[in-house]
């Protein structure tokens, strides 16, 4: 069953089809892809938009395309977007998805494409389906509990992640009225995160507010271990900011989350909720924080992604101390002025504890066919296509690692249906 259905999933990814773009996705995302001869990819807020680069573009800006030449004619990448219409059809022939939304939904497809359970919600506007064939690999911000390093058995280990770049997550700030705080410490950091009473403390006379990250999202999940107080602390700090996005007040919020989470990377909503938060009695001078990636920030400052971080005065975070008992390392903030832009700061990107290399994922029977393909042609190696892309990675704010390529990470399948 699997080994059919990921042969089924490789081939149709090299189908060529001979319809527009317009015509196949119908009101899709701004993003989502305009080309096919290629592998379709799903998952990551995160890496939406560099994945958008290598596909050779993302609004009305034009990169140069990683391509394969293994194989029948020339084949490229495609991404759909974290977010925008609910269903997305990934290649031509094939159903309405359940678009996902994040890493862990990203992976999940993928599992599915591989086993052949199905895919989407029961009650979603697609419904569940069988997706074997729609979907050739995910993107991953981060890595799962259940990743064994080494290369294990393709049917053991189903997925391969394969990283391609790094980043790193700080926080990001906004207040109403005044200069918000940017400069918190590592057990500040955990005290706001895991804070059991209202999920606030206060600094320099300001009130600060966590709030939370779309739960299927990588960032969600690689932020937890950064504060420390994992899934279950973090879902008691934020239940302030959680109960305002989802009550009446949030209703206005652009692309708001039903649990009262915020996408990940959207400055726009970390402005919506800071307003929000002003506006309750006491709270005018109250500021909120969000985990944001430090990559994302830099491309969104640079206007290479969007929505833009222009005009929301939202700020990224340093870290001044990043030992939780004191007398840590200043780890200052993520990004640098570079030109008339931003670019990673080198020294918080290699941290262990901020920084992560970011993922695409295969089906690991593909990536362990002697034979060649375009899948590896394209992902794996330090010669990969998307390895040398160097200048397009940067571009979007991630910085260059030295195992690009690495197939020595493999997970199990992920389990859920979206």
């Amino acid at each position: 069953m699997i080994t059919s259905n990921v042969k089924k999933s490789f081939a149709a990814g090299l189908v060529a089809a001979g319809v527009a773009a317009g015509a196949m996705v119908g009101t899709s995302a701004s993003a989502d892809p305009a080309q096919f001869k290629a592998l379709v990819g799903v998952g990551s807020d995160t890496t939406q938009d560099v994945l958008n680069g290598f596909s050779g573009r993302i609004g009305n800006s034009f990169f140069t395309p990683v391509i394969s030449s293994t194989g029948t004619g020339a084949t490229q990448v495609v991404s759909f977007d974290a977010t925008g219409t609910p269903c997305i059809i990934p290649k031509p022939g094939f159903g309405a998805y359940d678009r996902p939304n994040g890493s862990t939904n990203g992976a999940r497809a993928l599992s599915r494409a591989i086993d052949g359970i199905g895919w989407g919600s029961t009650t979603g506007s697609c419904g569940r389906q069988d997706v074997a064939g729609a979907f050739d690999f995910a993107r991953s911000s981060s890595l799962g509990s259940n990743t064994t390093t080494g290369v294990g058995s393709s049917t053991t280990f189903d997925l391969t992640y394969i990283p391609f770049g790094r980043d790193a997550l700080s926080f990001a700030s906004y207040r109403a009225a005044g200069s918000p705080v940017t400069t918190l410490t590592r057990a500040q950091i955990k005290d706001l995160f895991t804070q059991p009473a209202n999920g606030s403390i206060t600094v320099g006379g300001v009130k600060i507010i966590a709030c939370g990250i779309q739960d299927g999202s990588g960032t969600f999940q690689f932020w937890n271990t950064v504060h420390g107080g994992g899934t279950s602390g973090e879902v008691t700090a934020t239940t302030q900011c959680r109960n305002l996005v989802q009550g009446p007040t949030g209703a206005g919020i652009t692309g708001r989350q039903p649990n009262g989470r915020l996408q990940e990377s959207q400055p726009v909503q970390l402005k919506q909720i800071g307003d929000i938060v002003a506006a309750q009695p006491g709270e005018a001078n109250t500021q909120v924080i969000i985990g944001f990636s430090a990559g994302s920030f830099i491309a969104k400052t640079n206007g290479v992604s969007f929505p833009a971080v222009a005009g929301t005065n939202v700020q990224m975070g340093s870290v001044s101390d990043n030992n939780v008992l004191g007398g840590g390392a200043n780890l200052g903030s993520p990004v640098q002025v570079s030109g008339s832009g931003l670019a990673p700061n080198p020294t918080f990107f290699a941290d262990s504890w901020v920084g992560r290399d970011i993922y695409n994922v295969l089906p690991s029977a593909i990536v362990d066919d002697a034979a060649p393909n375009a899948a590896k042609d394209l992902f794996v190696g330090s010669t990969s296509a998307i390895c040398q892309a160097t200048a397009t990675l940067q571009t979007f704010g991630f910085g260059v690692i030295g195992n690009c390529g690495s197939t020595t990470d493999r997970y199990t399948l992920r389990t859920g249906q979206g």
